[in-house]
């Protein structure tokens, strides 16, 4: 079975008949609506958010309709999709050969390594022909923001030619030794130097006999891993480290949110900030929420009272989904978004 099919079963296996495969679609895509930032915290699906980029609407409902075939999954009457008896055993199957991709998380990582990518390979290319005096080759990436930073990077740097070069290596050799989830190759054969051009992501796979999905996934995992390995050391890695420091977030949050929860912060009521940012009741509630799932401490209490968030939490564990409407049936007093709100407070 192709991997990226049975990420889906994994995916559909966790959403259990609440939600369309319309949602998985966008959550692999990294759609950053409401209702899919909502999906990827309520199911435990946030390691995948935009993991798949690359995935086309066409190909995904094809790999749909292929599972549906085999009778793996089926729809209800919404269209929700959810596993059959003899998907969750073919999944089960499958599991012990699934890699762990213990590392990857594309929620809070994937705008990240997507960036620190570019930086990397973009500074081990220049970093090579620089000591061998070559300015004559193509760069990596076209991307004039990257090319730019490499510029102001190389500023920076107090370190000879030489010794940026080797202080690079060794920082990477380091990084690399130190992780056991993922074959070093399937970074490395990436890379493009002086007397090396760097593998695309087919011919990496091929080379290391893997299904073109399954490398780019365990290649995203070990990235991941970089990423959250450099910044737990950082004082180990300074070069590694500069090329993270300024685009790593802890707690990703939407550009519009993150001025929603300045205003909070000041003290604003939701009725002013909807006035004073022009925006729709839906819209601040929905950043609201996604504070709620987000940021560490944010309380819910000028929202929801005790008394609701507990009667919430009853009808959710009585009607064991996490679906709106059953909720909203049992306590027609309750708004949605204060349901969505405990519900987004206790998704961990």
């Amino acid at each position: 079975m192709p991997f990226l099919q049975v990420i889906l079963l994994v995916m559909i296996n966790q959403i259990n008949g609440q939600r369309t495969a319309s949602s998985v679609f966008h959550l692999l895509k990294g759609k950053k609506s409401s209702q899919t930032i909502q999906d990827a915290q309520l199911y435990q699906l946030d390691k995948w958010f935009q993991t798949a980029s690359f995935l086309e609407r066409v190909s995904f409902e094809q790999m749909v309709a292929d599972l549906s075939a085999q009778q793996l999954i089926e729809m209800d009457e919404f269209n929700h999709v959810r596993m059959t008896a003899l998907g969750r055993k073919k999944l089960e199957s499958l599991s012990e050969t699934l890699p762990a991709l213990e590392f990857l998380h594309g929620w809070s990582l994937q705008d990240c390594a997507a960036l620190f990518w570019k930086r990397l390979s973009l500074t081990v290319q220049v970093a090579s022909h620089l000591i061998y005096r070559d300015s004559a080759y193509l760069p990596v990436t076209k991307d004039e923001q990257v090319q730019a930073w490499l510029k102001s990077f190389l500023a920076g740097q107090r370190l000879s030619k030489e010794k940026l070069a080797a202080s690079l290596y060794e920082e990477l050799l380091v990084l690399l030794n130190e992780q056991q989830a993922e074959d070093p190759l399937i970074l490395v054969l990436r890379l493009s130097g002086k007397h090396r051009t760097g593998k695309t992501t087919a011919q990496a796979a091929e080379i290391l006999t893997a299904e073109s999905t399954e490398y780019w996934y365990r290649f995203l995992n070990l990235l991941h891993f970089a990423i959250q390995h450099i910044i737990q050391h950082a004082a180990r890695f300074p070069l590694l480290f500069a090329m993270i420091e300024d685009i790593y977030e802890p707690v990703v949050l939407t550009q519009s949110t993150k001025k929603t929860a300045d205003m909070l912060q000041k003290g604003f009521t939701l009725e002013r900030i909807i006035d004073q940012r022009r925006l729709k009741r839906s819209t601040v509630e929905d950043h609201i929420v996604e504070l709620a799932f987000h940021s560490p401490g944010f309380s819910i209490r000028p929202f929801v009272s005790e008394e609701i968030e507990e009667q919430v939490l009853q009808a959710a564990a009585v009607l064991s989904n996490k679906r709106m409407k059953p909720i909203k049936e049992q306590l027609p007093d309750v708004s949605y978004f204060q349901i969505r709100l405990v519900l987004a407070k206790y998704s961990k």
